[in-house]
């Protein structure tokens, strides 16, 4: 079954953050880059999480992590750590958990890139 979010996932969520920072330049560049540099790396303790399947961190995790991605401009993937947050909390099978979150990862360490340039432009 293709997930909606495999459709455009190289694309930031524009109108999301026109709705969020209007003209404020600002505070748009400081939080990609807090999410970049702070963020980012806090998916690594939330993969220890799932890896140990401590599902009530995993819960937690996702549900603090998960308003970053929208911040960003990467609703696709916030709905797709919803999803892992969703199989955590009903604890589903671990293997299921586990790809789900992968497939996450991976969608979003391409989006890192795109995240960096859209930083660029913005800083010019």
């Amino acid at each position: 079954m293709t997930h909606f979010a495999d459709k455009g996932i190289d694309q930031l969520d524009r109108a999301r953050l026109l709705q969020l920072y209007e003209d404020d330049t600002e505070t748009l560049i400081s939080t990609i880059e807090m999410f970049l540099d702070e963020v980012v790396p806090a998916f690594q303790v939330l993969e220890s999480l799932i890896e140990s399947q401590d599902w009530t961190g995993v819960c937690g995790m996702t549900h603090q992590l998960r308003p970053w991605l929208g911040m960003v401009g990467l609703t696709q993937l916030e709905h797709r750590l919803e999803e892992v947050e969703r199989l955590a909390k009903k604890k589903t099978e671990y293997e299921l958990i586990r790809i789900t979150y992968l497939n996450f990862t991976e969608k979003l360490e391409a989006m890192q890139p795109v995240l960096k340039a859209e930083l660029q432009l913005l800083t010019k």
